[in-house]
């Protein structure tokens, strides 16, 4: 992981929602992904960024819904996989801090560039 704000992204999710929700908010992530066509490169979400809940549900997801990443096994720390998913569950979980208004200024800011395709 390249970034803070996606760091803080995911941990203030975590912060604002039970284990319940964050799991069927990262399961709606998961479902409305559409995979393109082409080179997508694999990327590490390690738990020192994204908590340790973080890479537990998604693991778990991502083995629930078929789509078994490259290090689905065990191992400890860290999760790979495509570098188009991991930024459409940032995305997700980034629209739905600014939505709930759990979102920081900073979050905000982002997401109004992002918006407006800046």
């Amino acid at each position: 992981m390249h970034s803070e704000l996606e760091s803080q992204v995911w941990l203030s999710v975590q912060q604002t929602c039970d284990a319940t929700a964050f799991e069927a908010l990262i399961l709606r992530a998961v479902d409305s992904f559409k995979r393109h066509p082409g080179f997508d490169p694999l990327v590490r979400l390690h738990a020192s960024d994204i908590g340790p809940q973080g890479i537990q549900v998604l693991r778990a997801v991502l083995r629930q819904r078929g789509l078994h990443p490259e290090s689905c096994v065990d191992v400890p720390g860290y999760l790979e996989l495509r570098s188009r998913l991991k930024d459409h569950l940032r995305c997700q979980l980034q629209w739905y801090l600014v939505k709930a208004g759990h979102a920081t200024e900073e979050i905000q800011e982002d997401q109004l560039h992002r918006d407006l395709g800046l």
